[in-house]
Protein backbone atom coordinates (compact mmCIF):
# COMPACT_ATOMS: atom_id res chain seq x y z
CA UNK A 1 0.00 0.00 0.00
CA UNK A 2 1.29 3.35 -0.71
CA UNK A 3 0.89 6.72 0.85
CA UNK A 4 -3.08 7.81 0.65
CA UNK A 5 -2.36 11.60 1.59
CA UNK A 6 0.80 13.32 2.17
CA UNK A 7 -0.45 17.08 4.00
CA UNK A 8 -1.96 18.32 7.15
CA UNK A 9 -3.67 15.54 9.50
CA UNK A 10 -4.65 12.23 7.88
CA UNK A 11 -5.97 11.09 10.73
CA UNK A 12 -9.98 11.25 11.11
CA UNK A 13 -9.41 11.11 15.38
CA UNK A 14 -6.21 10.10 17.17
CA UNK A 15 -5.42 6.24 17.77
CA UNK A 16 -4.39 4.57 20.90
CA UNK A 17 -3.23 1.46 21.93
CA UNK A 18 -2.75 0.16 25.56
CA UNK A 19 -0.72 -2.30 26.94
CA UNK A 20 -0.83 -3.92 30.28
CA UNK A 21 1.94 -5.94 32.30
CA UNK A 22 3.01 -7.10 35.82
CA UNK A 23 6.18 -6.52 37.42
CA UNK A 24 7.77 -8.25 39.85
CA UNK A 25 9.40 -5.27 41.54
CA UNK A 26 8.37 -1.99 42.92
CA UNK A 27 7.09 0.31 41.28
CA UNK A 28 10.20 2.61 41.92
CA UNK A 29 12.40 0.28 40.36
CA UNK A 30 10.23 0.55 37.14
CA UNK A 31 10.31 4.15 36.80
CA UNK A 32 14.11 4.72 37.55
CA UNK A 33 14.85 2.15 34.81
CA UNK A 34 12.34 4.41 32.43
CA UNK A 35 13.51 7.93 33.46
CA UNK A 36 17.21 6.61 32.76
CA UNK A 37 16.63 7.64 28.99
CA UNK A 38 20.66 6.87 28.33
CA UNK A 39 20.33 3.22 29.44
CA UNK A 40 17.45 2.33 27.26
CA UNK A 41 20.06 1.78 24.74
CA UNK A 42 20.73 -1.37 26.88
CA UNK A 43 17.89 -3.05 26.55
CA UNK A 44 16.08 -1.74 23.40
CA UNK A 45 13.25 1.51 24.85
CA UNK A 46 9.70 0.03 25.62
CA UNK A 47 7.98 1.12 22.29
CA UNK A 48 6.81 -1.03 18.97
CA UNK A 49 10.19 -0.29 17.15
CA UNK A 50 13.76 -0.85 17.40
CA UNK A 51 16.25 2.05 19.29
CA UNK A 52 18.99 2.39 17.31
CA UNK A 53 20.39 5.36 18.63
CA UNK A 54 19.77 8.06 21.94
CA UNK A 55 21.28 11.41 22.52
CA UNK A 56 20.39 11.82 26.10
CA UNK A 57 21.47 13.96 29.06
CA UNK A 58 22.95 11.61 31.73
CA UNK A 59 20.80 10.97 34.86
CA UNK A 60 16.97 10.97 35.85
CA UNK A 61 15.39 12.51 33.39
CA UNK A 62 12.79 14.87 34.90
CA UNK A 63 9.64 17.27 33.14
CA UNK A 64 10.92 19.26 30.15
CA UNK A 65 14.08 17.09 29.65
CA UNK A 66 15.01 16.79 26.08
CA UNK A 67 16.03 14.17 23.87
CA UNK A 68 16.66 12.58 20.36
CA UNK A 69 16.14 8.92 19.40
CA UNK A 70 16.55 7.08 15.78
CA UNK A 71 14.65 3.80 15.50
CA UNK A 72 13.11 1.41 12.89
CA UNK A 73 10.61 -1.41 12.84
CA UNK A 74 9.07 -3.95 9.55
CA UNK A 75 8.32 -0.79 7.99
CA UNK A 76 9.84 2.72 8.63
CA UNK A 77 13.18 3.91 9.51
CA UNK A 78 12.10 6.72 12.55
CA UNK A 79 14.21 10.13 13.76
CA UNK A 80 12.75 11.30 16.37
CA UNK A 81 12.51 14.73 19.00
CA UNK A 82 11.04 14.17 22.43
CA UNK A 83 10.59 16.03 25.96
CA UNK A 84 9.04 14.90 29.21
CA UNK A 85 6.15 16.00 29.99
CA UNK A 86 5.24 14.56 33.37
CA UNK A 87 7.91 12.83 35.35
CA UNK A 88 5.78 11.60 38.59
CA UNK A 89 8.49 9.07 40.49
CA UNK A 90 7.24 6.45 40.96
CA UNK A 91 3.56 6.83 39.42
CA UNK A 92 4.24 8.38 36.08
CA UNK A 93 6.70 9.05 33.17
CA UNK A 94 5.30 11.17 29.84
CA UNK A 95 6.71 12.07 26.66
CA UNK A 96 5.79 13.53 23.16
CA UNK A 97 7.62 12.94 20.21
CA UNK A 98 8.02 14.67 17.42
CA UNK A 99 8.67 11.90 14.72
CA UNK A 100 9.94 11.71 11.26
CA UNK A 101 9.34 8.59 9.35
CA UNK A 102 10.71 7.17 6.20
CA UNK A 103 9.61 4.06 4.68
CA UNK A 104 11.68 1.19 3.61
CA UNK A 105 10.22 0.02 0.76
CA UNK A 106 9.46 3.52 -0.88
CA UNK A 107 11.29 5.94 1.13
CA UNK A 108 8.07 7.88 1.80
CA UNK A 109 8.13 10.36 4.54
CA UNK A 110 6.06 10.99 7.01
CA UNK A 111 5.39 13.22 10.47
CA UNK A 112 4.10 12.41 13.70
CA UNK A 113 3.19 13.48 16.88
CA UNK A 114 3.06 10.48 20.25
CA UNK A 115 2.15 10.72 23.00
CA UNK A 116 4.05 7.70 25.52
CA UNK A 117 2.72 7.22 28.77
CA UNK A 118 3.72 5.07 31.41
CA UNK A 119 1.35 4.73 34.53
CA UNK A 120 3.00 2.32 37.36
CA UNK A 121 0.66 1.13 40.11
CA UNK A 122 1.71 -0.48 43.49
CA UNK A 123 0.73 -4.15 43.89
CA UNK A 124 1.37 -5.34 46.92
CA UNK A 125 5.71 -4.72 46.76
CA UNK A 126 5.31 -5.07 42.80
CA UNK A 127 3.89 -3.36 40.10
CA UNK A 128 1.32 -3.14 37.50
CA UNK A 129 2.70 -1.10 34.75
CA UNK A 130 -0.41 0.54 31.49
CA UNK A 131 2.06 2.08 28.65
CA UNK A 132 -0.34 4.23 26.33
CA UNK A 133 0.47 5.47 22.67
CA UNK A 134 -1.68 8.14 21.06
CA UNK A 135 -0.83 8.56 17.76
CA UNK A 136 -2.26 12.48 17.55
CA UNK A 137 -1.31 13.76 13.84
CA UNK A 138 0.39 12.20 11.16
CA UNK A 139 0.94 13.83 7.58
CA UNK A 140 0.89 10.43 5.70
CA UNK A 141 0.46 6.66 6.65
CA UNK A 142 3.66 5.25 4.11
CA UNK A 143 3.65 1.47 3.34
CA UNK A 144 1.70 -1.16 5.38
CA UNK A 145 0.44 2.18 8.00
CA UNK A 146 -2.25 2.81 5.16
CA UNK A 147 -3.99 0.53 6.97
CA UNK A 148 -4.51 2.45 9.74
CA UNK A 149 -6.18 5.45 7.84
CA UNK A 150 -9.03 2.89 6.40
CA UNK A 151 -11.59 2.08 9.51
CA UNK A 152 -12.18 -1.74 8.40
CA UNK A 153 -8.57 -2.58 8.25
CA UNK A 154 -7.77 0.04 11.24
CA UNK A 155 -8.19 -2.53 13.80
CA UNK A 156 -5.46 -5.19 12.63
CA UNK A 157 -3.38 -2.59 12.38
CA UNK A 158 -3.56 -1.57 16.18
CA UNK A 159 -3.82 -5.10 16.92
CA UNK A 160 -0.22 -5.88 15.19
CA UNK A 161 1.05 -2.30 16.96
CA UNK A 162 -0.79 -3.63 20.30
CA UNK A 163 1.53 -6.84 20.11
CA UNK A 164 4.34 -4.87 19.38
CA UNK A 165 4.46 -2.34 22.40
CA UNK A 166 3.38 -5.17 24.06
CA UNK A 167 6.88 -7.14 23.43
CA UNK A 168 8.42 -3.12 24.19
CA UNK A 169 6.66 -3.12 27.92
CA UNK A 170 7.95 -6.39 28.37
CA UNK A 171 11.76 -5.73 28.10
CA UNK A 172 11.13 -2.60 30.04
CA UNK A 173 9.99 -5.15 32.87
CA UNK A 174 12.93 -7.20 32.31
CA UNK A 175 15.15 -4.19 32.75
CA UNK A 176 13.87 -3.39 35.90
CA UNK A 177 13.56 -6.97 37.40
CA UNK A 178 17.45 -7.61 36.36
CA UNK A 179 18.09 -4.15 38.34
CA UNK A 180 16.75 -4.87 41.23
CA UNK A 181 18.35 -8.56 41.22
CA UNK A 182 22.04 -6.88 40.62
Amino acid sequence: MKQQRTAGNVLDREIAVTVHQHATVPPDIVFDVLADLPHHMMWGGAEASTLLSMQAPPGQATAGTEFTSTAEDRICRMRDSSVVTEALRPWMFERVTESALESKKHGTKAAWLLVHRYEIEEAAEQSDVTYTCRLVRASGLPGLLAMLGFPVLRSLAVREWARASREGLGRLIAAAETTARA
